[in-house]
């Protein structure tokens, strides 16, 4: 059985995701790496470090994260951590709980965003936030993505309720209860 967790950007599905994988001795794949691996391997040296959404926009992107995520069908007991705006596609959503048990890495808004600004930070502003007033499109995409969060067959983590361990003590409790036939 695989588990796959989703939530907000910097609500910690790569971070849980790669140390769950270690604690559970299972391979850990992350959407928006193979993202990155299939614009690279249908354009060869193109990229050169540059962001797959610099490339191909925001639209391009979220058809490569769909074609990627498609890529997983024969995937098992692996731990899938999706990129934040992946269930945003409708097909994908449907597809999901045939991929495997969903896990909502659930943060507060307030958490998100400071996380987020010292991201965009270091790093450059997010590409769903690119050309816009950063808080408006902050609570413009919360008010978009959460009710689609909520609505996924999903278990629900509160990452602000509990520490690095809790949360893992979690993942690990659902990865070994999903495991079981039947849950039992």
């Amino acid at each position: 059985m695989n588990l796959i967790l989703f939530g907000f950007s910097s609500c910690g599905k790569t971070h849980f995701g790669k140390k769950l994988s270690q604690l559970m001795h299972r391979p850990c794949i992350d959407t928006d790496d193979l993202v990155c691996q299939l614009y690279d391997q249908q354009n060869p040296g193109r990229r050169q470090g540059r962001k797959v959404t610099d490339e191909v926009g925001l639209e391009g992107f979220r058809l490569l994260e769909k074609q990627a995520i498609f890529s997983l069908q024969t995937l098992q007991n692996a731990i899938i951590s999706l990129g934040g705006g992946a269930v945003l596609d409708s097909d994908t959503r449907d597809l999901l709980p045939k991929l495997g048990a969903l896990v909502y890495l659930k943060a507060s808004p307030q958490t998100i965003r400071e996380r987020l600004l010292k991201k965009t930070n270091a790093d450059g502003t997010p590409a769903y936030l690119k050309g816009k007033k950063w808080d408006d499109a902050f609570w413009t995409m919360v008010q978009e993505r959460t009710p689609i969060y909520e609505s996924l067959p999903a278990r629900t983590i509160d990452t602000d309720a509990l520490d690095e361990a809790g949360v893992l003590a979690s993942l690990r409790s659902i990865l070994l209860l999903e495991d079981k036939p039947n849950g039992f």
